[in-house]
């Protein structure tokens, strides 16, 4: 990445808050001392009913370059924060937009310096990667594998000119595509699309960067984050039906294959225990396959920092091979909570 001067582009940083009073204290301060020459930061207050308001007041008092929105009315027919988003980007000053939110810290000062860079006359979507807070304990890992395999696939599928989804917490697009794109309008009805079926449809095959340096990461700091997760996880699911044919064979097939691997190694293993070369065969088998995973999956870890789910790579394999389509099935039987 080219090194920033301060000629660098003018950026507009947008997060809607709500109730966020308590996050903004640990996430604010390590926004708004990014090393970067000119930047603002576009909070959308959604309703909040704490004290985020009078803290963003103070805020403003300290930085000039607070730019707040207080809604203080919930009549939109609008779902999810895409209301509140379309406003903060209505309002924002500037043509590159980076987007994160309240619960999320930059993992250093150069943040906004990598993701905002990777802007130019030809790039006008910039992929982020955003994880958990670290913590010792065997279900924080698994989050941490779940979110690093989903980061690559859609890094992976942008840099094959197929983009079909970001991360809302470390992402970016400018302002002209967003109008060109009618905004949010052809999902409006549904609580996500925000950041995969709008990404999807605005992406082409030049327009899309990805960045995956450490520096570029956001990790969100909230301490119960299962629900969030869980409800988070569903609604990509729900909303993958909207993204282009290719991209959804491409992504059903992955789970599937990957479930069915595991069903058919079961099988195999019942029907050669007693066959001492067949079993070596279907065994060597397994280990080519759970070798390239430990190559590919180990490369991925250390590239995005997500080591510790490395020793315990395949259990977590095999136990998202199990959930994920459950998961599915949850999301289109409760479809309601994302229309």
């Amino acid at each position: 990445m080219p090194e920033i001067g301060l000629d660098a582009p003018p950026v507009s940083v947008i997060m809607v808050v709500k109730d966020a009073a308590a996050a903004l204290l640990k996430t604010l301060p390590r926004l708004l001392n990014q090393h970067y020459p000119n930047f603002e930061l576009v909070i959308v207050n959604d309703n909040s009913k704490d004290d985020t308001q009078l803290l963003l007041l103070e805020y403003q008092q300290q930085y000039p370059n607070i730019h707040v929105v207080n809604l203080d009315s919930a009549v939109t027919s609008i779902r999810g924060n895409k209301y509140a988003m379309s406003i903060g980007i209505r309002c924002a000053k500037y043509e590159n937009l980076v987007f994160t939110d309240a619960e999320c810290a930059p993992t250093s000062v150069h943040w906004l310096e990598h993701v905002a860079g990777q802007f130019s006359d030809n790039t006008h979507i910039v992929l982020g990667y955003s994880t958990y807070q670290k913590r010792n304990n065997p279900f924080n890992r698994l989050l941490h594998f779940d979110t690093m395999v989903a980061a690559m696939q859609y890094f992976s599928l942008a840099l094959a000119h197929s983009t079909y989804r970001g991360d809302h917490k470390n992402i970016g697009f400018s302002k002209t595509l967003f109008y060109k794109q009618k905004g949010f309008a052809a999902h409006n009805h549904l609580v996500y699309g925000d950041e995969d079926i709008f990404i999807s449809k605005a992406s082409n095959q030049k327009n899309t960067a990805i960045v995956y340096s450490p520096e570029s990461f956001t990790v969100l700091q909230r301490s119960a984050y299962y629900n969030y997760w869980c409800h988070h996880k569903e609604g990509l699911l729900f909303t993958r039906k909207y993204n282009t044919v290719k991209n959804r064979f491409l992504l059903n097939a992955y789970g599937i294959v990957n479930l069915l691997f595991y069903i058919a190694l079961a099988f195999a293993i019942i029907l050669t225990c007693k066959n001492l070369p067949l079993l070596a065969v279907v065994l060597g088998i397994a280990c080519l396959r759970f070798i390239s995973m430990y190559l590919v999956y180990g490369f991925s870890a250390k590239r995005l920092n997500e080591k510790q789910t490395i020793p315990a790579l395949l259990l977590y394999d095999l136990t998202f091979a199990v959930m994920n389509p459950l998961y599915y099935i949850s999301a289109h039987l409760h479809h309601q909570r994302f229309k």
